[in-house]
């Protein structure tokens, strides 16, 4: 697939699925997992754009190389933490994107369910979004934040490999279950809560833990994370769970030191504890610390 770059007019623009079935598929030559894969998350950050962006126009950028697969898709609306800014009121770009991983967070719930950008991301071999001042890069389950200049709209770009196994059954199942194969688990990087600073504080962990409730478990993935304090960890982990006894909390990738505070709270029998199932000893490795 030579490498293609394509500039729309919304206002004009057909729908995101005439695009990929008359411009990007014919195209592509992909095994029928990874064109799945594709056509998913094509499909679903650009309905998002048209939707959402408020802006005028979208670029879209591919290529199908050797190893891999990459597309671009670049706006110049409101950007997508900006947008949800404005919606909910949060305080900060940082603060939408905290939100925005965790997933079921639309601003327009009457034709959208908050579940897109967050299954796609779980798809690629790589998801970046950039809007504003942030760039955010979801690969290989890890997920790193940074600063960047100011970007007008928001770009994604997504990468997966053209010999990957991976098949969009896999990740639904992964975060879906139930008789009606319910979006009812997710994870949460707490390297996006750290962007903001060491993770010491009550408030903290309450903006964490912001609707954590809507799912039956969260997996705490503390990778990269050096260190927590008390505080923080007390309000996450002992107290959130005692008012919300529905929701199941797994600390994951945990290190030594962030392992030993988790233990201290955990260990306070004086206080109030929720109670925990038992997990057989070969399946407790989740827990165990990253080295």
């Amino acid at each position: 697939m030579p490498k293609f770059e394509q500039r729309f007019s919304l206002d004009a623009m057909q729908d995101e699925f005439t695009i990929w079935t008359q411009i990007v598929k014919p195209s592509l030559r992909l095994p029928p997992n990874v064109l799945d894969i594709c056509l998913h998350g094509f499909t679903e950050v650009l309905n998002n754009v048209i939707d959402h962006s408020q802006g005028k126009s979208v670029t879209i950028r591919g290529q199908q190389a050797d190893a891999s697969t990459i597309f671009e898709i670049e706006d110049d609306g409101v950007g997508v933490f900006g947008r949800l800014r404005a919606y909910f009121a949060f305080d900060s770009d940082i603060h939408a994107l905290i939100e925005l991983v965790k997933g079921k967070l639309t601003v327009a719930p009457q034709a959208h369910t908050g579940e897109g950008l967050f299954f796609s991301s779980k798809m690629f071999d790589q998801f970046i979004i950039e809007s504003g001042e942030l760039s955010v890069s979801f690969a290989e389950n890890e997920c790193e934040v940074r600063n960047i200049a100011c970007r007008q709209g928001t770009l994604i770009r997504m990468e997966i490999a053209n010999n990957s196994a991976r098949t969009t059954k896999q990740v639904f199942d992964q975060f879906c279950g139930g008789e009606n194969y319910a979006f009812n688990k997710t994870r949460f990087f707490l390297t996006l809560a750290a962007f903001e600073g060491s993770l010491v504080s009550r408030s903290q962990a309450k903006r964490v833990a912001a609707r954590f409730e809507k799912f039956g478990e969260v997996e705490l993935d503390f990778a990269s994370v050096e260190s927590i304090g008390q505080g923080f960890a007390d309000e996450l982990l002992r107290v959130w769970p005692l008012t919300h006894p529905q929701t199941k909390l797994l600390v994951t990738n945990a290190n030594d030191a962030v392992l030993m505070m988790v233990g201290h709270i955990k260990g306070r029998q004086d206080l109030p504890q929720i109670v925990e199932e038992q997990q057989p000893e070969d399946e407790d490795v989740r827990n165990s610390p990253r080295r």
